[in-house]
């Protein structure tokens, strides 16, 4: 049993990728690339243009694939990533080139052990970290048109308790050799044949090195267990409940045996917000939650900068996992318009294996098990839906009873099951509203006397959690279903935005409102407000500078909610160069001068 669902191995390999770099010989480029839109190159088909870039470099380029119309991902040999993509970058029609990197699943899943799903539950003293999963199904039920897309391995769609609410999907995986389902490149098949490693597959260099170990692991069934905790089919007398009660889920798969390659993550968080891939067939069932339970490295790349711009621009709301790293927040969930979840502990503290920082917009429960160092059961694991197959598929069932599942792989689906919750609810949010519910909605952080404040840690990683380290908050699914149902309101503004001029600030809104309050929350000077308590006032703004309003507004069903707008106020602007002056004494100078000359001109 100890095996069975090992991915430590596979994740402390992870050391040995960054720790010993692979002989030249053996080195193999994965860039992607993006041509600037004046580039003659735009104008030849992509595999010309990846092999004229590299006729220009003096590498033998080939063409991978394309994530997005415009972009190519290059493979080259006898070289780096990282060196290929800092030559390509000094290119002058290349916008921008990055390495293609491995992100692998975020889950920490250990011996077997009995759980059961305390995190659904209402908040108590023994565990405030629970995210009332139970109130919020009193206010939805979810809706069968709202889809989640599981961004990940591959589902099993032969487990029992996820059959209702999967759909077709897709696989991103374009390497044969990660992909290990015996069929070529991409394909609509988006099962999981396991994501073992075996010590046939590490005899094969080529993966060897693609993989960074020399160590096997065994299947996780990954995608599996996320699916089950966004929308595992409730009330059908099996198993357990997903967050999202009536949710699809769209399995898309891009992990495989050595993790997954951005561009296969880019090109199938694309295909899920229903954004065109090359090559492949368009989604039939658009997602409006992206469950990225996934992360590696730091920043965030161009590639996904640009990916996630397009996907928010489409509708759809990215949630990812902070990370496992004790560290910086990773990629992609570092990135801009990311929803990032970090993990805490059942009592609300930072657990120790997550990461966390500033990027952070929401922390839920992970798991943990520090009990089980002194050799007890752990009593805060996910019991999630699974295959017992070490590596190969076999039977299906749960796991918590034979399993240890944390990390903030399984924090993630709590936040997209409850935004799913929200968007069957209340239809009219859009990503970003759903997004700032979730955050207003949110828990605030308890505080242990015997922990340190993050982003100072303990020896093993524990903090007091904090909202520049942690997020907004606790994740509070009642809260945020009820903030859902609240009014949509906008903010608009009209009249000169110079400073000293008054402006006019209207609440709009097609719900029912029967108050309003409105402030300044920032700013260089305190503003003043024609009427605090109206549906549209005036206000004043003394100096130029950025003036961020708040409108708190309450409808006729006793719910409130707030929304903010920011100013841009300029100075009044210049008479002076050619024209002259408005100042009084140099128009007397001038006046003076004049009558001057004509002085001089009479007395000639």
């Amino acid at each position: 049993m100890t095996t069975r669902h090992s991915l430590c191995a596979a994740l402390l390999g992870l050391g040995a990728l960054l720790s010993s770099p692979a002989p030249a010989a053996d080195l193999e480029a994965r860039v992607i690339v993006k041509l600037k839109a004046a580039s003659p190159l735009k104008q030849a088909q992509a595999a010309g243009r990846v092999q004229s870039l590299g006729a220009r470099l003096g590498v033998s380029a080939r063409l991978l694939g394309q994530p997005a119309p415009d972009l190519q991902v290059m493979q080259a040999s006898g070289i780096s990533s990282e060196a290929l993509a800092a030559r390509l970058a000094q290119q002058a029609d290349v916008e921008y080139a990055v390495p293609d990197r491995i992100k692998t699943i975020r889950a920490l899943p250990n011996d077997p052990l009995l759980g059961n799903q305390w995190y659904l539950q209402a908040p108590g003293i023994t565990q405030p970290a629970a995210i009332d999963a139970v109130g919020a199904w009193n206010l939805s039920g979810g809706s069968s048109s709202v889809v989640v897309a599981v961004v990940d391995t591959g589902v099993r769609f032969d487990h029992e308790d996820l059959s209702a609410p999967l759909l077709a999907g897709y696989d991103f995986i374009a390497d044969d050799l990660n992909s290990g389902d015996g069929q070529a490149g991409r394909d609509a098949d988006a099962s999981d044949p396991g994501d073992y490693l075996s010590s046939a597959d590490l005899s094969n260099a080529t993966l060897r090195n693609m993989c960074g170990t020399s160590a096997t692991h065994a299947s996780s069934w990954h995608g599996t267990q996320v699916a089950g905790i966004v929308a595992a089919q409730a009330g059908n007398g099996l198993g357990i409940a997903g967050v999202g009660g009536a949710t699809r889920v769209l399995p898309v798969r891009v992990l495989g045996k050595c993790g997954g390659f951005d561009s296969d993550i880019i090109a199938g968080m694309r295909w899920a917000a229903g954004l065109a891939v090359p090559g492949v067939p368009a989604n039939p069932n658009p997602a409006r939650v992206i469950n990225l339970s996934l992360a590696g490295g730091s920043g965030c790349s161009s590639a996904y900068a640009s990916a996630i711009a397009e996907i928010r621009q489409a509708g759809a709301l990215i949630v990812a996992a902070a990370g496992n790293e004790t560290s910086p927040v990773e990629e992609p969930a570092s990135c801009p318009g990311v929803l990032a979840v970090a993990g805490i502990r059942h009592a609300g503290t930072k657990v120790g294996y997550s990461s966390y920082g500033p990027e952070v917009g929401i922390s839920a429960p992970a798991g943990n098990c520090v009990n089980i160092l002194s050799g007890q059961p752990c009593l805060y694991p996910f019991v999630n839906t699974i295959n017992f197959g070490s590596t190969t598929p076999a039977g299906n069932g749960y796991t918590g009873i034979h399993d240890v599942t944390i990390g903030t792989s399984f924090a993630v689906p709590l936040v997209a099951g409850t935004a799913a919750l929200m968007m069957a609810a209340n239809p009219a949010l859009g990503e970003a509203d759903v997004m700032a519910r979730i955050k207003a909605s949110a828990t605030a952080f308890p505080a242990d006397p015997a922990l340190p404040t993050c982003p100072t840690v303990t020896s093993d990683g524990q903090c007091n959690c904090t909202t520049t380290t942690c997020g907004a908050g606790m994740l509070n699914a009642a809260a945020a279903v009820s903030l859902a149902l609240g009014p949509l309101v906008d903010i608009g503004v009209s009249g000169s935005t110079v400073s000293g001029s008054t402006l006019t600030l209207t609440a709009d809104s097609s719900a029912t409102l029967v108050s309003w309050q409105w402030a300044q929350i920032s700013g260089p000077a305190s503003g003043s407000f024609g009427s605090a308590s109206s549906a549209t006032t005036t206000f004043t703004p003394p100096v130029a500078g950025s003036y961020q309003i708040r409108l708190m507004v309450t409808d006729n069903n006793g719910r409130s909610v707030s929304t903010d707008t920011t100013l841009s106020i300029t100075a009044p602007a210049s008479s002076g160069g050619g024209g002259g002056s408005t100042d009084p004494v140099s128009l007397a100078a001038l006046l003076a001068l004049a009558l001057l000359a004509a002085f001089r001109r009479l007395r000639r």
